[in-house]
Parts: C-alpha cells; sequence; structure tokens
C-alpha cells in the first residue's frame, strides 16, 4: 500500500513502503517518522527522497534513514521505491600512516568498514572483517619487501603468509591477531578470554612495528655512512 509522506520544503511525496525491519535491532517494526527531505524529486524521474524513521520498541528507540527512488522503468507514476535503509551512527573513521597506505593500498579501507560495521552493531561481521584486512597487510607488505614472492604470497593460506616474514616484532604480533581473526570466522572459539578489542590491538601493534621499521629504513637509505668529521 502507498503512503504520502511531507519533506521538509512541505512538498508531499508518494512511496511505495515503509520499512518493515528495524536495521539496529532486526525486528518487526511500524517505525515513527521523524523527518523527510527531498533531493530534486520535483523532476521526474530524478533525485531522491530521504526518510529518517524511529524504531518504536522502547527496547530499541534507534533512529535510521531510508532513501527511496524513482521506479527504473520509467513511466507516468511518481511513486518513489524504497531503496537502501542506514543506521544513523556516526563513524570515526582511523587514520594510518602514509607508509602504511603506500605498503596497502586497501587495508585502511578494508579496516574502516570493519569498524563502519562494529560501530553500528554488527559485531558478528567486524570481526571477519579486520581478519580480513589483516590479511592484506600482510600479503601486502611481505609483496613489497620480497617482489618475487608476490605470486605465491597470494595463494597461500594467511598463517603461511605471516611465517615469511621476517621481523620477528611484526611476525610475533601478526600471529596472534591472526589467531583471534580465526575465533571471529570459526564456530567454536579457541581464546576465551580473549575479544575484538584484543583483535585491533593487536592489529594496531602490526602496524605500528611495520610502519616503525619501514620508517627506519628510509632514515637509514638518506643516511647510509657517517659525514667524516671535517662535514660537521
Amino acid at each position: 500500500m502507498a503512503h504520502r509522506i511531507k519533506d521538509g520544503d512541505d512538498a508531499y511525496h508518494e512511496i511505495d513502503k515503509k520499512p518493515d525491519t528495524c536495521p539496529a535491532c532486526g525486528k518487526g517494526i511500524s517505525p515513527i517518522t521523524c523527518y523527510s527531505y527531498g533531493v530534486d524529486t520535483w523532476r521526474r524521474y530524478e533525485g531522491f527522497l530521504q526518510v529518517v524513521y524511529r524504531c518504536p520498541r522502547e527496547e530499541c528507540n534507534r533512529l535510521f534513514i531510508t532513501s527511496y527512488f524513482p521506479s527504473q522503468y520509467g513511466g507516468i507514476n511518481d511513486t518513489l521505491y524504497l531503496n537502501k535503509t542506514f543506521l544513523l551512527d556516526s563513524v570515526e573513521i582511523e587514520k594510518f600512516t602514509e607508509s602504511i597506505a603506500k605498503i596497502s593500498e586497501k587495508f585502511p579501507r578494508i579496516y574502516n568498514q570493519a569498524k563502519i560495521a562494529e560501530d553500528n552493531g554488527l559485531d558478528t561481521i567486524a570481526g571477519p572483517g579486520y581478519r580480513k584486512a589483516l590479511e592484506f597487510l600482510v600479503k601486502d607488505y611481505l609483496i613489497k619487501t620480497n617482489p618475487k614472492l608476490e605470486e605465491h604470497v597470494k595463494k597461500v593460506q594467511l598463517g603461511d603468509a605471516i611465517k615469511m616474514v621476517d621481523d620477528t616484532r611484526i611476525k610475533s604480533c601478526a600471529e596472534r591477531a591472526a589467531w583471534l581473526g580465526n575465533d571471529e570466522t570459526h564456530y567454536a572459539r579457541q581464546w576465551e578470554d580473549k575479544d575484538m578489542q584484543d583483535l585491533k590491538n593487536l592489529i594496531k601493534m602490526v602496524v605500528d612495528w611495520i610502519d616503525l621499521v619501514e620508517r627506519s629504513k628510509e632514515y637509514e637509505s638518506s643516511m647510509p655512512t657517517k659525514k667524516s668529521e671535517s662535514a660537521k
């Protein structure tokens, strides 16, 4: 059944339906409409409508936003159709140093997507996301430090890739991060006294050690020998 909804500019729009499931608690609901705003929806088949809803369940009461778009098939129908639903939690993006971004272009993106999932309460999928970020970081680091191993590194399991890391500090932290990352993907946990925060701590330690090693190499390369006493 179609619904009429008024946006912030007092314009009315026809929408095909309201969401019937809360993206925060996952329960079936009849959401409370809080606010809506149309973006160029006065032009037929262009723009979209954003609607902020609230979950009516006392145990939740979370706000979320939906987007409505015109029909992709055109025609004379002005009804806007439910497209996507988002939680409204703000997320502080984790920033990484330039040296890390150069080593692994995809690592920051994967890590922050896992963080977004965690910050929005999707803890069961955030853990595997962090593990994937670790795998990309370790393998990209191996390929950067030894390009000849690229094809082999791409095919091996994370644990085998970690064994190929020369630096003992990076290897030690990466091994333990992988153990906890595996706990996030397997049915039974091996490390009951550790959680996702420990996994993130270990990944950040891997990041810090790699960053330290790479920045040290840069100085060693730019200052290969001691200047003579006469140059002081």
